[in-house]
């Protein structure tokens, strides 16, 4: 007798609230999976690399003679190891050929890549090319192209350019 009193809507709500139920769970379970996922972390990591390492290039080209100190320091921070090292023992020989040079550079990055990532040990290389607008001594400004190979290195403040060297 209880057959015949079965309630068709409350058996479409119940067949619903199932389907709703494993969708979630599958929904969870690949959002889970892709949270946890080594190739995303790698990915995420190789996109901070190129952001910083990229503001950094930029900044190591640039250089107003008038906030030459503020630039010098800027450079300083943007580096890390042997690199770090020789602009901060050079500063004073920094600021002394821009203010002798009258030198402005303004850098703007036109392409960059990384070309290896090692997250373990936080190194990496890059490609980048940059025109740098260079004026000296109040003359009209000559644009350069600059392609660099970079090397990096993450550090407590996040990663730093270490090495940097022109490319043929």
């Amino acid at each position: 007798m209880s057959d015949a009193r079965r309630d068709p809507v409350r058996d479409v709500l119940i067949a619903l609230a199932a389907v709703a139920l494993l969708a979630a769970a599958w929904f969870g379970w690949t959002w889970w999976s892709a949270a946890h996922d080594e190739q995303l972390s790698l990915a995420r990591e190789r996109d901070r690399v190129l952001a910083e390492v990229s503001t950094a290039l930029v900044t190591l080209n640039t250089i107003d003679h008038r906030t030459a100190r503020q630039d010098v320091d800027d450079w300083i921070a943007a580096t890390a190891g042997q690199l770090h090292d020789d602009l901060s023992g050079d500063r004073q020989l920094q600021l002394d050929r821009a203010a002798g040079t009258r030198s402005v550079a303004e850098a703007s990055l036109l392409k960059a890549a990384v070309t290896e990532l090692d997250a373990v040990t936080g190194t990496a290389r890059l490609v980048a090319v940059l025109d740098v607008q260079v004026a000296t001594k109040g003359e009209p400004a000559t644009s350069r192209r600059s392609r660099l190979t970079v090397e990096a290195q993450r550090t407590s403040d996040g990663w730093k350019v270490s090495t940097v060297q022109a490319a043929g």
